[in-house]
């Protein structure tokens, strides 16, 4: 029975400054209509929505290349896939490792800190929340005789303008992802039990979530530790740690987790730079096309 071809997904790192000016280009290059293509370039750094073969994906790698983009293509049997996380309701940083534990305190997983591969924090901001929303009123007669004369409609009364509007601060959440075997963590400020804090310990989750977090991102010396998280660690009240939801923290997570390997396989090359956001940028190898090392189909330490 003769093979399908082998798929790869397109990841480009940086944002794009001019959008039409690349996009017949690329529309020549992956086969769509330029206005599909701006639509996506437009919302770059992310993940190509189409599949590609490899011919394919060499020859946009080889365009954005030229173009000055930096990206890479990952096998799609090799590409990591994080959702959905498991969500960790308690656990402890000790010094041999991170312990996850159930609902009643039992062990459940065990994770070395070098095999702690990425720590990805945010804040998710969430819309206000309307309670108690009062029925609407019968209109007045004499409103509604002059809106019929002028055949107009009765005009509803929106509900957000008849309920109470309660505020609601955002929350911070992490993603952890461990590898051999990859699994990703996720852990939300509000729904974590902070207990191993000791002495430490604080009165409210928004007090006690920073200090998990950096218990956690100083043992995980080997991990690739994102701009948000040392963002919401050392400048709190800046924006530039913020996401709409879970799932676009978890996407950011992802497009992260790829950039490290597209870092490492490029340092493995002695082509090291030492920003993530350098304007230098490399031309695409055949090990841009190669997957990563495959991963260990092992079982929990």
């Amino acid at each position: 029975m003769p093979k399908s071809p082998a798929q790869y997904r397109v990841v480009i790192f940086n944002p794009i400054d001019d959008p039409q000016a690349v996009k017949d280009v690329i529309a020549a290059e992956v086969g769509l209509h330029p206005t599909d293509v701006v639509q996506w370039l437009a919302r770059a750094p992310g993940i190509w929505p189409r599949l590609l073969e490899e011919d394919e994906a060499r020859r946009f790698l080889d365009c954005l290349y030229e173009l000055g983009i930096p990206a890479e293509a990952r096998r799609l049997d090799q590409f990591p896939e994080l959702s959905p996380p498991r969500t960790v309701h308690r656990a402890a940083c000790l010094p041999d490792g991170f312990r996850i534990e159930g609902l009643r305190s039992e062990p459940t997983h065990w994770i070395p800190w070098d095999r702690i591969e990425l720590i990805c924090a945010g804040r998710i901001s969430t819309e206000d929340e309307f309670r108690d929303a009062k029925p609407p009123r019968w209109p007045s007669s004499v409103v509604t005789g002059f809106r019929a004369i002028a055949l107009m409609k009765p005009r509803p009364v929106h509900r957000t303008a008849r309920a109470t509007r309660i505020p609601r601060d955002p929350s911070s959440e992490v993603v952890i992802v461990r590898r051999d075997p990859r699994i990703a963590f996720r852990v939300t400020e509000a729904h974590m039990n902070y207990a191993y804090l000791g002495d430490r310990l604080r009165e409210s989750a928004a007090e006690n979530f920073p200090l998990f977090l950096s218990d956690l991102c100083s043992h995980s010396t080997a991990a690739y530790i994102t701009e948000s998280t040392r963002s919401l660690l050392e400048h709190p009240e800046s924006r530039d740690h913020e996401f709409s939801s879970s799932q676009d923290l978890l996407e950011h997570a992802t497009l992260r987790l790829l950039w490290s390997w597209y870092r490492r396989d490029r340092d493995a090359q002695g082509q090291h730079k030492s920003s993530w956001n350098s304007d230098e940028h490399d031309r695409p190898t055949d090990t841009d096309l190669a997957p990563p090392e495959a991963e260990e189909e092992s079982t929990e330490d």
